[in-house]
């Protein structure tokens, strides 16, 4: 059933501390890339994770583009930041997925996420759906072991299937960092639409790392909500095997 779209697709650009005027010179130039796709990362992490789980055996291939809405600092108003992968139906209530993170391709850095969600409520009436996932989002230059990062993500989503394959849908996810320790806590909503039999087409709205001040850093607060996270949007798209 192609209703059961993977979420979001936006964690961008957070980790202040990481990517302000105070952080050290010297650091690796992939290091603050990483950051910045954390950062990114939160609008498409979002997407990377389903709405919903799939059923049994089913295989679908899914890509998503979209972040931070910054229309004074990109020609198109938001960061593009890309992710291709894919998910499988590991058993009735359990669906194991992977993204790579394109963007991070072109820095010659490696990001890719794996993770897996399952239902925690079936939706009945006016109570919604509960999917729970985990993941962990892996940055790395392949220099060494020393030069990966690693961000543990958890996620709860709630959907409503309002009409045959349609849904709508809202939820949060947090990431952590495990070094310093932080949280970026992201709510979002969006809506997964069928086109056709083989594709849907998935809109969502993020509030990326809204317990964080972003008021300084790489946007200078361009897209933030009272000097704190940033509005984010994102399109996603999956095609059935």
């Amino acid at each position: 059933m192609d209703h059961r779209i993977r979420n979001g697709g936006a964690s961008r650009r957070y980790l202040r501390t990481n990517m302000s005027t105070d952080q050290p010179t010297n650091m690796p130039v992939w290091v603050l890339l990483c950051n910045l796709a954390i950062g990114l990362a939160l609008a498409a992490c979002s997407a990377g994770a389903p709405v919903r789980v799939l059923e049994r055996g089913q295989t679908i291939i899914t890509g998503s583009v979209g972040g931070p809405i910054v229309p004074s600092s990109s020609p198109v108003g938001f960061v593009p930041y890309v992710t291709a992968g894919m998910a499988h139906g590991a058993s009735e209530h359990i669906t194991v997925h992977g993204n790579a993170h394109l963007l991070m391709a072109g820095y010659k850095t490696v990001g890719v996420d794996v993770g897996a969600s399952a239902r925690a409520v079936r939706q009945k009436d006016a109570i919604p759906e509960v999917t729970l996932g985990l993941r962990a989002l892996m940055f790395t230059d392949l220099s060494s072991i020393d030069a990966m990062r690693f961000y543990p993500d958890a996620q709860a989503t709630f959907s409503w299937e309002v009409a045959d394959r349609t849904l709508v849908y809202a939820g949060a996810h947090t990431t952590f960092q495990l070094s310093p320790y932080r949280f970026l806590f992201s709510p979002m909503t969006g809506a997964v639409i069928p086109i056709g039999t083989g594709f849907s087409l998935q809109a969502e709205v993020i509030w990326q790392a809204a317990n964080v001040n972003t008021s300084s850093g790489v946007f200078e607060g361009e897209s933030s909500i009272g000097e704190l996270g940033s509005l984010g949007a994102f399109l996603g798209g999956m095609v059935w095997l």
